[in-house]
């Protein structure tokens, strides 16, 4: 008898050995992947083969085509997956660096209480243990030997070392159960990916005129500073590069899932990525973290468990899903106050997941999403606040096409009820000058 796609299916895959009777606690493992846009991955149509091992785990996973980030930058997105909560309703916020989550139980604390070991391995600086998401790993390795080109101050580590570390740490687990986080800082800029990836690809982009090198670290119709790669200039060019970023990053990730899966417990594997990265949508080029379109907010977003049977989803889902649905795949109880969905429940009754209206935000850029549009609130000057803002209305993306429609003035009174929100921000403690100045260059931070 088959029961492929039913919570019977789920319960059979995670019984322990015979006899025992009591269903066996899933490995879960998170990966997020920084800056990856969902365009360039292969099983979501980039026509290069830049993600194998990405992509062979797409065919046996559910693949979600309409998947939005909580935010544009790091720290935000990761706490809203932490504790699927708004952007606005943890103590992060919308700032990236300079906050510190406290308050909500997240999703590792949960997994903790559970009975799991817990670690954490992650390369981007605004994801340190100072920012607070740290909360309830047994292990959190932040540890950034990397220094980034252009900025030899800057700090970072790329995906050897993350995966080093986390095999390390798998290697050393027994068999009881584990939540594993791994954040890939690549392919996040700058663009410098190690031989023979940085010159891997070779599409030229059509029109392919070169662009100035600006002196700024954020601008339009140009490359951002700290972006620049020696004499180059023309889109293709960075593009290519960012390609050899996730092509490399693929290779670690085939490592990492290689490791994970070799285990004995059964496998709950839930990619996404923080955000994603502009590439000349409305004259802006490699960057992110100032405005919530979907060139820098829609996203991979693959799940992978028992009992959930490959298959594709045109529905809307979002960053504060991530924590319902991998909390219930493993039999626990969503966070208080959850705003996602346990997205594998859903899958499992074949049920539809029903229609939302999702939020990103940066506090001074705001984007509502739904089915078949997205509207842009626009500030009338400094953070979006009730009554200060404008609506703009898009059709849903088509490649970077983005038509323009009549705004639904009924989002209006929604878009005031989530502005509204008061947002709590917790002070992270005091960073390091070097940090400080990085953060404020990418606009991260005020003066």
């Amino acid at each position: 008898m088959k029961a492929r796609g039913t919570p019977i299916a789920l319960l059979t895959a995670m019984l322990l050995a015979a006899g025992c009777g009591k269903p066996q606690q899933p490995d879960v493992l998170l990966i997020t992947i920084d800056t990856l846009r969902q365009d360039f991955v292969g099983a979501y149509g980039y026509p290069q083969d830049v993600s194998p091992n990405l992509d062979a785990l797409a065919e046996r996973s559910v693949l979600f085509e309409r998947a939005i980030a909580a935010s544009s930058r790091t720290a935000p997105s990761h706490a809203s997956m932490m504790t699927s909560r708004w952007t606005r309703e943890h103590s992060i916020a919308w700032i990236n660096g300079a906050s510190r989550l406290v308050g909500p139980q997240t999703l590792a604390v949960t997994f903790g209480a559970a009975g799991y070991s817990t670690a954490a391995f992650v390369g981007n600086a605004t994801l340190t243990r100072r920012v607070g998401l740290d909360a309830g790993f047994d292990v959190y390795d932040d540890e950034l030997p990397n220094a980034e080109m252009n900025r030899p101050a800057s700090f970072e580590r790329v995906a050897d070392g993350t995966t080093g570390r986390a095999l390390d740490w798998l290697a050393r687990r027994n068999d009881d159960p584990i939540f594993l986080w791994v954040h890939f800082q690549d392919p996040h800029g700058p663009y410098n990916p190690p031989p023979p990836y940085d010159e891997m690809f070779s599409t030229v982009a059509e029109p392919d005129a070169p662009l100035p090198a600006l002196q700024a670290n954020r601008g339009d119709h140009g490359i951002p500073a700290y972006q620049v790669v020696g004499s180059l200039r023309r889109p293709s060019e960075y593009a290519n590069r960012y390609a050899g970023e996730i092509r490399y990053a693929d290779l670690w990730l085939g490592h990492l899932l290689e490791a994970f899966e070799a285990r004995s417990r059964p496998s709950v594997i839930l990619l996404t990525a923080d955000h994603g990265e502009s590439f000349g949508e409305e004259g802006w080029y490699y960057s992110h973290g100032f405005r919530t379109t979907p060139d820098q907010t829609h996203i991979p977003f693959l799940l992978h468990a028992p009992g959930l049977r490959a298959q594709r989803r045109p529905e809307l889902v979002h960053h504060v899903d991530v924590a319902p649905t991998l909390l219930e795949l493993a039999g626990l109880p969503s966070p208080y106050g959850a705003r996602g969905l346990a997205l594998g429940a859903l899958i499992r009754a074949n049920k539809p997941i029903p229609p939302r209206q999702m939020f990103s935000d940066v506090g001074f850029s705001l984007t509502v999403y739904d089915a078949d549009s997205f509207t842009r609130v626009e500030s009338n000057g400094g953070i979006i606040q009730p009554g200060n803002f404008t609506l703009r209305r898009h059709d849903w993306p088509t490649g970077s096409t983005w038509g323009e429609g009549v705004p639904d003035e009924s989002l209006r009174k929604l878009v005031n009820q989530y502005v509204g929100i008061e947002a709590r921000v917790a002070r992270a403690a005091p960073m390091e000058p070097e940090m400080a100045e990085r953060l404020r260059a990418l606009g991260y931070l005020g003066p």
